[in-house]
């Protein structure tokens, strides 16, 4: 599977660099893996470990000079810190927010008939305050 393509925009810059650094970071981990132990083998993974070290530094140049439009909530960070995946806390919000508006807009519906079988308890008890019940029905959105 090929690795996705930065995107474009203040966060291409950094994009590009962690996917570098993700590249260099496997390339390590297969050299240390292979390790022979020889002077060769020593110096090429030296060679990788400095050249990791510059792309974090570049990373953390690029990263300072990037605007901080996108400000990210606090919880996301803090699940990231945690090693857990953005996506999970992306689909764990979005079921969150569908609960509670699916308890909001039962909510909403009771209070309608609430206010539908109130009127007309007091169209029966107070029929002479039934232009007055109309009027708050038709301003609370009903018949």
């Amino acid at each position: 599977m090929a690795p996705p393509t930065p995107s474009a925009g203040p966060l291409a810059g950094v994009e590009r660099d962690m996917h570098r650094i993700i590249q260099t970071l496997y390339e390590l981990q297969v050299r240390v893996h292979s390790h022979e132990g020889g002077a060769e083998s020593n110096e090429i993974i030296a060679t990788t470990i400095k050249e990791l070290v510059d792309q974090f530094q570049r990373l953390d140049s690029t990263a300072t000079s990037v605007p901080a439009t996108a400000a990210l909530p606090r919880e996301v960070i803090q699940y990231v810190e945690d090693g857990r995946n953005p996506d999970i806390y992306t689909r764990e919000f979005v079921e969150l927010v569908v609960k509670q508006n699916q308890f909001m807009n039962g909510k909403r519906r009771a209070f309608k008939r609430f206010r539908d079988v109130l009127a007309a308890q007091m169209e029966v008890s107070f029929p002479e305050l039934m232009e007055e019940v109309g009027k708050i029905i038709e301003g609370t959105g009903g018949k």
